[in-house]
């Protein structure tokens, strides 16, 4: 780790005269294992590392990268910065952080210490405990589509010439089953997945219960009639729809007019609700010390009893409304600059448990799974209108399973509607990184037959 700090720093120290000069350098190893008819199908491993290097002088600023990382691959990738840097177009807002006074506090609970001990024998052997485990939750389950594990150890240090300098490591592993459940002629697909620091956090079984569970649970599933009626997403669901509404609340996307929540700080946006996006959660899968430009990370109360208080920013975007980074700007890896993004997202519970919350729904929509998000799921407009599956839930029972249904109603409306969010809080990853809780909106339209 202090070997990829020092490689950092000595990128950074070469700035000239009145330029700043960041490196952002990544080392990965990373592994993943497929199985299939009880038997492995794939493994591949990767060793994947490299150098961001940004190079700000007079209001622009030039992007380069490397996977090079000798003297020679450095020097190139600073010298391309700097001549990016030249065709670039002017902006007041660009500039490097400023230097730490303090080094940011650690983040407990990213690295789980027995996974460096952990073998790829191991690995294999959950992968294909993973897939005959799922087959064996149900006769129905007819086969297992995809059990895959992966997982990733890596080093990310980052140092720039206005004195910052820093480096952590993290482990992550995760898994997930898609299984495939037969009736008559009905056929259904049920996914779930795990996420942890290593593999001594996932539960091979647990995740196939659930995975066979889902797609189980909807066989005979039918189309119900057309009706306004509560809803409820699952954690799963819940936080898909919180990924949709987290791309609106960028300041990036409100200053491009991109976002739905443009215009609207210091109004209701939803009841009396707080949703909280924090980069410091212990063992979530967004966190760090620090973001991916150097700023500390933290928790910003985006909705605070349900008035919009904050958008998500980074050096940029704060910039050009006169204010600081939220801490959440985020890089896809070592070869692309910063943007701002969600860390770990989450309402907060209202305090009460899942089995409560579904007792007081009443007869109500339970949405396991979304189609078509990506087209129906409009973060500017605010448009939501995507095809559903799930049950119908009965006097807190959970009933009849639902398929070919659309559910439809206004963002800004679904999350004034929202009655309750339960305690059941999974951290999911959909873009960014999510908590999903099981969430009882008042009303939305259900259209079937």
């Amino acid at each position: 780790m202090s070997d990829l700090l020092t490689v950092a720093q000595a990128v950074a120290g070469r700035a000239k005269g009145a330029e700043q000069v960041e490196a952002f350098l990544t080392h990965e190893k990373t592994f993943e294992a497929r199985a299939f008819d009880g038997e492995i199908e794939s493994v591949s491993s990767a060793e994947p590392r490299g150098a961001g290097v940004r190079v700000v002088l007079d209001r622009r600023v030039g992007f380069s990268y490397t996977t090079d990382l000798t003297e020679k691959g450095l020097q190139t990738a600073l010298d391309g910065a700097r001549a990016n840097a030249r065709f670039s177009t002017e902006d007041d807002a660009v500039g490097l952080a400023d230097g730490w006074s303090t080094r940011p506090a650690d983040v407990a609970g990213l690295i789980d210490p027995s996974q460096a001990d952990v073998s790829p024998e191991e690995k294999v052997a959950f992968t294909v405990a993973l897939e005959r485990a799922t087959k064996a939750v149900d006769p129905r389950v007819r086969t297992v589509e995809d059990a895959v594990y992966s997982d990733s150890s890596a080093t990310v240090a980052i140092a720039t010439s206005t004195g910052i300098a820093g480096s952590y490591a993290r482990t992550d592993a995760w898994c997930y089953s898609v299984a495939i459940a037969e009736e008559s002629d009905d056929t259904q697909v049920g996914f779930d997945f795990g996420l942890a620091h290593g593999l001594a956090g996932l539960d091979a079984e647990d995740v196939a219960g659930r995975a066979a569970g889902r797609a189980v649970s909807i066989l005979g599933a039918k189309k119900v009639p057309s009706a306004r009626m509560p809803v409820v997403f699952d954690p799963y669901t819940s936080a898909q729809f919180l990924g949709v509404i987290s791309s609106a609340l960028t300041a990036e996307a409100v200053q491009k007019g991109r976002s739905l929540f443009a215009g609207k700080i210091g109004e209701n946006v939803a009841g009396s609700l707080t949703l909280v996006d924090d980069g410091r959660v212990d063992g979530a899968p967004g966190s760090s010390p620090w973001d991916d430009e150097g700023t500390p990370t933290r928790r910003t109360e985006v909705i605070q009893n349900g008035v919009l208080t904050s958008y998500l920013y980074d050096l940029v975007s704060a910039r050009r409304d006169g204010t600081t980074s939220t801490g959440n700007a985020s890089r896809a890896g070592f070869k692309s600059g910063p943007g701002p993004s969600p860390s770990n997202m989450a309402l907060d519970p209202t305090g009460v448990g899942r089995d409560r919350l579904l007792a007081d729904a009443g007869r109500a929509f339970v949405v396991q799974d979304f189609h078509g998000v990506h087209s129906g799921a409009n973060a500017v407009t605010g448009d939501f209108s995507v095809g559903a599956t799930g049950r119908l839930l009965e006097n807190g029972e959970l009933g009849a399973p639902v398929k070919e249904v659309t559910i439809a109603a206004p963002m800004l409306e679904i999350l004034a509607g929202i009655v309750a969010v339960a305690d059941d809080r999974r951290w999911l990853p959909f873009g960014g990184s999510f908590g999903g809780a099981t969430t009882l909106i008042a009303e939305m339209t259900v259209a079937g037959s």
